[in-house]
């Protein structure tokens, strides 16, 4: 009877564009960004929002192509939630909400334009870069599909890549990495998305909700969001029906926010400080 009577007043606050924590609908509250904070990686960073904390660390190898692309390369992403991040986290229930936002980053990342993989092919038809992308969420208080977008665009703009020599051809090719840490160059995160995502309330919705909201819930909408704000990706979780009227406007909320916290973080990042807070 408690709870339902807090989803009662936790849904009727976000109806009446009043949340139990003081935001309006659509308020963000304060994200924290580091970056180069993870020793033996290319790039890494830190987002928190809230109580949820989640870090991103690059490392990346060399291998082979795909010879149905042979000039581009390749970037992986592993999503891990710590059991103590959130109680939620506890048993099977990790494994579920990993998968969910593996899919998510894995859908922003999948247009071609979203990373130029073309930049990490070494030699083509042979060799390239690959990117090793490891997210781990050390805290969960809502929000974490945003939360994780954030953090990767950070994490991918912080990183190096070492120049590479080649010598030879055939298989007496011969790829001389530099351990100069100034012979380095730097990916371009100009077309990289970041997630809004949209939580449906009864008859309206809200972003940046936290852990105590998400469970309120009926649906919610994934919405990638280039710099420029495009929409890049669009995908709806839940078992909530949504308006086709209000889902138009969930995508221009989206939109207004999405590219409100892209400038803000290209100023800190073109800045090239280690910690923000926008």
């Amino acid at each position: 009877k408690q709870w339902y009577q807090r989803r009662v007043a936790i849904t009727a606050g976000i109806e009446d564009d009043f949340r139990t924590d003081g935001r309006s609908c659509e308020d963000y509250r304060q994200i924290e960004i580091e970056t180069r904070n993870l020793p033996n990686t290319n790039g890494s960073s830190r987002c928190r929002i809230g109580k949820t904390e989640v870090l991103v660390g690059v490392k990346a190898e060399v291998v082979d192509v795909d010879l149905h692309n042979p000039t581009r390369g390749k970037i992986n992403i592993a999503v891990d939630c710590s059991a103590t991040a959130s109680p939620q986290l506890a048993g099977r229930g990790s494994e579920t909400i990993e998968q969910e936002i593996l899919s998510v980053l894995n859908l922003l990342y999948s247009s071609i334009d979203a990373l130029n993989l073309t930049d990490l092919c070494i030699v083509k038809g042979e060799s390239c870069w690959l990117l090793n992308i490891d997210v781990l969420f050390v805290g969960c208080g809502g929000n974490i599909f945003d939360a994780a977008s954030v953090a990767l665009k950070a994490a991918l703009h912080s990183t190096t890549m070492p120049n590479v020599s080649v010598s030879g051809e055939g298989i007496e090719m011969e790829l001389e990495i530099s351990d100069d840490p100034y012979q380095v160059w730097k990916l371009s995160t100009a077309m990289c998305p970041i997630c809004v995502t949209l939580y449906q309330e009864g008859e309206s919705f809200a972003v940046d909700v936290t852990e105590e909201e998400s469970e309120c819930s009926e649906g919610y909408v994934h919405v990638g969001v280039l710099p420029s704000g495009e929409v890049s990706a669009m995908e709806k979780s839940g078992a909530g029906n949504m308006d086709p009227t209000a889902l138009l406007e969930m995508i221009d909320a989206a939109v207004r926010i999405g590219m409100d916290i892209h400038k803000q973080l290209d100023r800190h990042l073109h800045a090239e400080s280690t910690t923000a807070t926008l």
